[in-house]
């Protein structure tokens, strides 16, 4: 095939209710000049069969590899792919008809486009075009969606180290891949603010059997700080800093119903993170000097009411959250 314009790049792995629909979804875009690369990491259920119908076609990619983790997938992907830009899209997910014909309207005097992802954060706040340290800022802080999906990256951005992480590093590697983006970044990014990308809810994807537990926060934080800190001015460091640990505070919390430690070493690093960024509110070290499920919930719960009360408009978003997910169900 020619050189095609965007490479898409799906890695696969144990998907075999959810692949062909993804895989459908990708070749039923209305632009055409793409090439599909499917990564199968080593899947053990029918998932590999359904990606061999369609390696034949023009503009279909199949790639087989034993089972070294999601980032040697999409790292294989990005190895073998042609186009001048990149986008990843999860196997069990699906693209919107005019996904891509939409991103190739906006994204030509940028590197990296973001896009709006059913389930995630909404763009309608954020200008046009982000500056590409602000960029960054926001995504060490996990103020954007942290997913590799309905975004498109210029393939030059990605070199040796975008995608060298270890397989252990099997959730939350995304989040790494993107900070690596943003830093090789020098351009403003375009914010496209359109949905273009749904998310379906696989139950036995890693979002949802791999916990994050404390030692995996504290270990993933760092990573992140480690690709950031000689980028970003140390004052709006520690802020990000800050927000960075609480957030990764609250997602382990959520995976682990409620199981904390005010004695253990990432505890510890959030405290003395907000204590350095000078942002402390009472209820914030309260909700980290306490230990057992039941004072943990009790306080968390109580955080959110003080919350809603200062913000409002937090109710509406909890009942569009609701009713949203009450459609879905339907």
């Amino acid at each position: 095939m020619n050189k095609p314009s965007i490479s898409i790049i799906v890695p696969v792995y144990n998907v075999e209710p959810y692949v062909e629909e993804c895989i459908q979804s990708v070749l039923a875009q209305s632009y055409k000049d793409i090439e599909l690369i499917l990564v199968n990491d080593g899947s053990t259920d029918g998932s590999g069969d359904i990606c061999r119908k369609y390696e034949n076609s023009g503009n279909v990619c199949y790639i087989e590899q034993e089972n070294l983790g999601v980032t040697a997938a999409r790292r294989r992907g990005v190895e073998e792919a042609k186009g001048e830009w990149i986008m990843f899209v999860d196997s069990d997910d699906l693209l919107m008809p005019e996904s891509i014909s939409g991103l190739m309207e906006v994204c030509e005097p940028a590197d990296i486009v973001i896009a709006g992802n059913q389930g995630f954060a909404n763009l309608n706040k954020l200008p046009d075009y982000l500056n590409r340290l602000c960029y960054l800022e926001m995504q060490y802080a996990r103020e954007l969606s942290a997913s590799p999906c309905a975004k498109l990256f210029r393939r030059c951005l990605f070199d040796e180290k975008t995608l060298s992480f270890p397989k252990q590093i099997n959730r939350g590697e995304d989040y790494l891949m993107n900070l690596m983006l943003a830093v090789n970044n020098q351009k403003d990014v375009c914010v496209y603010k359109h949905q273009i990308y749904y998310v379906r809810e696989n139950m036995t994807s890693t979002r949802h059997t791999f916990p994050f537990t404390l030692d995996y926060m504290l270990e993933l934080s760092r990573r992140g700080d480690d690709i950031v800190k000689d980028f970003i001015p140390s004052d709006v460091f520690l802020c990000q800093r800050a927000k960075q640990r609480f957030y990764f505070f609250k997602e382990a919390l959520g995976d682990t119903n409620f199981q904390s430690d005010s004695h253990h070493p990432f505890v510890k690093d959030v405290k003395h993170c907000m204590d350095e960024a000078g942002v402390w509110k009472p209820i914030d070290r309260w909700l980290l000097s306490v230990s057992s499920p039941w004072a943990v919930k009790t306080v968390w719960n109580l955080r959110r009411g003080l919350m809603r009360l200062e913000h409002p408009s937090m109710v509406l978003r909890d009942f569009k959250r609701i009713t949203q997910g009450m459609h879905l169900k339907k």
